[in-house]
């Protein structure tokens, strides 16, 4: 099984999906290379699939898939910060989804499984649960409420 560093990058509501031409859409993230630490990992990921620097990160929990180990950490960007595929990177797409459209998006059960417990194993439509964790462990690090 492999180790991956996934990114909930969350605003207004919406949460960041990514993916390969013609692939499911996923969460943002990359393998944990060799002797690297998972939150560097996902920081690294985020910059170079989509050009943009971490303001916070906070790890969250991790999340067994079919294929991955997954170390799922919420980073906080700038509102005036707007994610694009990099320029030559592995991503084709990249979408922002409100929590109430999440279940017409085509991702896979890892990413869908990442949202539920995300979201607090709460029914999808239910918008204001993207905040259930603000007293929770992104809170010292200065995350909580400030998600848009």
């Amino acid at each position: 099984m492999r180790e991956r560093a996934t990114v909930l990058l969350v605003r207004r509501q919406s949460v960041l999906l990514v993916r390969e031409r013609g692939g499911p859409w996923l969460l943002p993230g990359t393998t944990v290379e060799y002797d690297e630490l998972t939150i560097v990992a996902a920081i690294r990921a985020l910059h170079e699939d989509t050009g943009v620097a971490a303001s916070a990160v906070a790890f969250l929990f991790e999340q067994v898939s079919a294929h991955h180990l997954h170390h799922v950490f919420r980073i906080a960007i700038p509102d005036d910060v707007h994610p694009r595929p990099s320029a030559g990177g592995r991503l084709h797409e990249l979408l922002w989804v409100d929590a109430s459209q999440l279940a017409q998006v085509s991702a896979t059960p890892g990413t869908r499984a990442i949202l539920h417990r995300a979201m607090g194993g709460v029914h999808e439509s239910s918008r204001s649960s993207w905040n259930h964790d603000a007293a929770g462990p992104g809170a010292a690090a200065g995350i909580g409420r400030r998600w848009r």
